[in-house]
């Protein structure tokens, strides 16, 4: 995989999330929250990575996100799932859809 793209979608006080892509696909999303001493991510991959892969995508990570945010951190704990997504729901989107069937 080449070099990923970090695009953040959420931003609070203590976390970010990030779609993370590969070129012009997106491979996954990362949830950073920023504890006290340590950083914790939940890592959620679309597409199958080597290990070497994997890890240089952990690495860039605290490269260009991490160690941005919080460079004193004491640990950067990463839990990694491979995911799938099967669609976006909001309450906005759900309301919306049903005033067409009214009409």
């Amino acid at each position: 995989m080449e070099a990923a793209r970090f695009e953040r979608t959420v931003r609070t006080e203590s976390s970010e999330i990030f779609a993370i892509y590969g070129g012009a696909r997106r491979v996954g999303r990362v949830d950073l929250h920023y504890g006290r001493f340590e950083v914790n991510a939940t890592l959620l991959l679309e597409v199958d990575l080597t290990d070497d892969e994997l890890q240089a995508l952990i690495d860039q990570l605290d490269e260009e996100l991490v160690q941005t945010h919080d460079p004193e951190r004491e640990d950067f704990l990463v839990t990694v799932f491979k995911s799938e997504e099967l669609g976006f729901y909001s309450d906005e989107f759900e309301e919306d859809d049903g005033d067409d069937d009214d009409r």
